[in-house]
């Protein structure tokens, strides 16, 4: 792993080894940023993205932590401050997404979902404050959540819910606490890549049917969202991501609600 310190803006994305995340730092890397690649158990596949976003021009360096664990969330940004002198834009991506509901949760699996939801994005973000006020550095901190609790609630994944609607609504404290050092801003998307037991078929199907623009937007849509609310120009911002999802109040979990009827 490359120590050396860089002039170029750098980015860290939890979950970023595949998926929205990969995404994520694919814009940023064209865009002439050094990455850093979070990962927990997909080594394979953050080694595979390292190799890709080298080629095209970023330094991109690989980091396993689980967000469980406060010490690995601490060891996460020293280890990027220790390896690139600077980090300029944390994105929030990862997060755990099961089925329960209030009726029937564990607690075990309600503490799991806010400690990955919603602390470790806190703790990150301190993290990040902490080293960027010590050199006099600025910042962006953007936390992927989703458009769910912008008032679309339903019974479905609720733990899940329950950590994102608190991270969702911590924007603007977030923004105001963290001045001048840190910007913070949000994202909420809707529904955009096949999850749980969705085929294909199933998610293509829901994306037509589940938003007045007859869509989803893709990963390359929050990848662009995310480049540009890292601009300057931002700060305590949340856009709904969703094609109007958000728009249309469901009693039920689209991706249960919508399944191919052929």
């Amino acid at each position: 792993m490359e120590t050396t310190l860089t002039t170029r803006p750098v980015i860290l994305v939890t979950g970023s080894a595949k998926r929205t995340g990969l995404a994520i730092l694919t814009e940023f890397a064209v865009a002439g940023y050094d990455v850093a690649i979070q990962y927990r158990a997909s080594r394979a596949e953050a080694d595979a993205a390292a190799i890709a976003l080298a080629e095209l021009g970023a330094r991109a360096n690989v980091y396993h932590a689980d967000l469980n664990q406060d010490r690995d969330l601490a060891a996460l940004v020293d280890g990027v401050y220790r390896d690139f002198g600077r980090l300029d834009v944390l994105v929030n991506n990862a997060a755990i997404f099961f089925q329960d509901k209030f009726a029937d949760f564990r607690i075990e699996d309600f503490d799991e979902a806010w400690r990955i939801n919603c602390r470790a994005p806190i703790l990150l973000t301190r993290a990040m404050y902490d080293h960027a006020r010590r050199l006099g550095h600025q910042g962006t901190v953007i936390n992927i959540v989703d458009q769910k609790v912008k008032g679309n609630f339903h019974p479905d994944h609720f733990s899940y819910t329950v950590a994102k609607t608190a991270l969702g609504n911590l924007t603007n404290m977030l923004a105001v606490s963290c001045l001048p050092t840190l910007r913070v801003n949000g994202i909420f998307p809707g529904l955009m890549l096949p999850s749980d037991d969705q085929t294909q078929e199933d998610f293509d199907y829901a994306a037509k049917v589940s938003t007045p623009l007859g869509y989803a937007p893709g990963p390359v849509d929050l990848a662009r969202t995310t480049l540009e609310l890292a601009q300057a120009r931002y700060n305590g911002t949340d856009i709904v991501l969703d094609a109007g999802q958000n728009l249309w109040r469901v009693d039920q979990d689209v991706i249960y609600k919508y399944r191919n009827p052929e």
